[in-house]
């Protein structure tokens, strides 16, 4: 019989930090790679199930507990088999909204801007691209994943921050957006709230919005 592939979970963890989108990747303990920031993955155990397997490569690689996570997607499976070189091994990739209240207080713990990313070991940038073209796919059609990553509220600047960022990750071009503020206005999921204020000389704030 041929070798059979392993199966490999990593998760793509996305937190909103000092406004911005970031990847919360592990470093490597162990070769390849060691010492090196990754995405936290584990191998499939027998009789888990794949948001178990999810939940403990956070736990066991960043430290991350299952109730930090708000939100994820399926981000596709990865079946190059010479992207590991210990040996063959699938991977199926699942992307994580995690509440931008998460300590991240492990040592292993690395933050990057989603905008400007690394170098990352194994194809990890290509899970990362596939994972931010899927969230971005998914703006307004999943609505759990779209008000984990937008919060209760959120202005028209912030939307087109998060938008940007993810077209970045996925190597898109930018998005439009000149027409977003009427999108957003026809949305009868949204209503429009008072922003606060401008501070003298900055002119208008942007618009600001709730969920119904």
């Amino acid at each position: 019989m041929p070798t059979q592939p392993l199966v490999s979970i990593d998760a793509v963890p996305l937190i909103l930090h000092e406004g911005s989108l970031h990847l919360v990747l592990g470093v490597r303990e162990y070769d390849p790679f060691a010492g090196r920031a990754a995405l936290p993955g584990v191998l499939l155990n027998a009789h888990e199930r794949l948001a178990e397997a999810v939940h403990r490569a956070l736990l066991s690689k960043t430290g991350v507990p299952a109730g930090a996570v708000l939100a994820g997607l399926e981000a596709g499976v990865f079946d190059d088999f010479e992207r590991d070189e210990r040996g063959p091994t699938l991977s199926i990739a699942r992307l994580v909204i995690l509440d931008e209240k998460t300590p991240m207080t492990d040592p292993r713990v690395r933050l990057e801007p989603l905008a400007d990313l690394p170098e990352l070991p194994f194809d990890h940038r290509a899970i990362v691209a596939k994972a931010a073209t899927v969230l971005l796919d998914s703006l307004w059609i999943n609505l759990e994943t779209t008000k984990a990553l937008l919060g209760e509220s959120f202005d028209t600047a912030e939307l087109i921050a998060r938008m940007k960022e993810l077209a970045s990750a996925a190597e898109l071009p930018m998005p439009e957006t000149a027409n977003i503020g009427r999108a957003l206005g026809s949305n009868k999921l949204l209503e429009r709230v008072a922003p606060a204020a401008a501070s003298s000389g900055r002119g208008r704030p942007p618009a600001l919005w709730r969920w119904i």
